[in-house]
This record gives C-alpha cells, sequence and structure tokens, in this order.
C-alpha cells in the first residue's frame, strides 16, 4: 500500500478511504492511490457465499425444543453498505436468522414446527431479506432444516449431561 498500487481481484471490491472517510468502491484491477493518504478499509468477494450454521435448541410455544438448522446464501451487492452499516456481515446474517428463528418457533407447536416448516422458512425469509437488503447484501436461498424435539428421559441440552 505505502507504494501506492492497490491490486483487487476478479469478482472482489475493496473500499478505499482517504483521511478516515469515504472516498470511492475500488473493481477489480490494478489502481494507483496517493501513498500514506489512502487506505482499504474492507475487502470483499462479490460472488456467492454459503453461511451454515449447526442446529440449535429451539424452544416452541408448547414449551417443547426442536432442533433448527441453516444454511443461507447470499452476495454483497454494495461493499459501501456492508462496511459502514455492519461489521461482520456473515455474523450478523447468522445472528439476523437466529433471533427470527427463535421468536417465529416460540409461536408455533413442536408438531407444527416439524411437519410444515414453510411458516418458520416464510417468516425468516422476510425477515432476512429486508433487513439485509439495507446493509447492501442479497440474500438468494434460505434451507432449514428442523428436528424433532429428543424423546423424554433423554437430556435436549448440553447443561443436562453435567
Amino acid at each position: 500500500m505505502s507504494l501506492g498500487l492497490v491490486i483487487v481481484g476478479e469478482g472482489h471490491a475493496a473500499v478505499l478511504e482517504r483521511g478516515g472517510r469515504f472516498r470511492t468502491v475500488l473493481g477489480p484491477g490494478r489502481h494507483l492511490v496517493l501513498p500514506f493518504a489512502d487506505r482499504v478499509r474492507a475487502r470483499f468477494d462479490l460472488g456467492e457465499q454459503i453461511l451454515t450454521a449447526p442446529p440449535r435448541p429451539a424452544e416452541t410455544g408448547d414449551g417443547q425444543e426442536v432442533l433448527i438448522g441453516f444454511e443461507v446464501v447470499f452476495a454483497i451487492t454494495d461493499p459501501r453498505l456492508a462496511t459502514y452499516e455492519i461489521s461482520a456481515p456473515a455474523l450478523a446474517i447468522e445472528q439476523l436468522a437466529r433471533t427470527a428463528l427463535r421468536q417465529e418457533a416460540g409461536l408455533t407447536t413442536a408438531e407444527r414446527a416439524v411437519t410444515a416448516p414453510g411458516d418458520l422458512h416464510r417468516t425468516v425469509w422476510t425477515v432476512l431479506h429486508e433487513t439485509t437488503g439495507r446493509w447492501g447484501i442479497t440474500t438468494k436461498e434460505l434451507q432449514l432444516a428442523v428436528s424433532p424435539p429428543a424423546a423424554p428421559g433423554t437430556p435436549s441440552t448440553a447443561q443436562e449431561w453435567y
């Protein structure tokens, strides 16, 4: 960077700051920048990225637990927004999806969550699509894996094993 040359790979973007303020988004190629005045704040892969979250217990409205895991396919469409609206896109998407799933699972029964996960999917998809759009991210696909609650007599969470 001190030489005044920034190289951005194909399918990537870099957010450039001058004096701590946004200057521009650099696309693929070689770019001349002012040494010591400009700095690359963030680099992004603009291709599709897959976020896989392992199943975790969620309590349903009838007091039982179901295991809900998910996979989200997303792409960064606006590197500027992805830099300044949130600090870690993948972590923010995971936390948003988990929160929406827990909230929606609390409004349904365990049996309905396992047999008809379409309601959970619809709600979480709506929340993800609306919120990530403001972050400069497009969610392209969401897959849910809902497992039935643990059989009676077996521990349902890790804390009960100890």
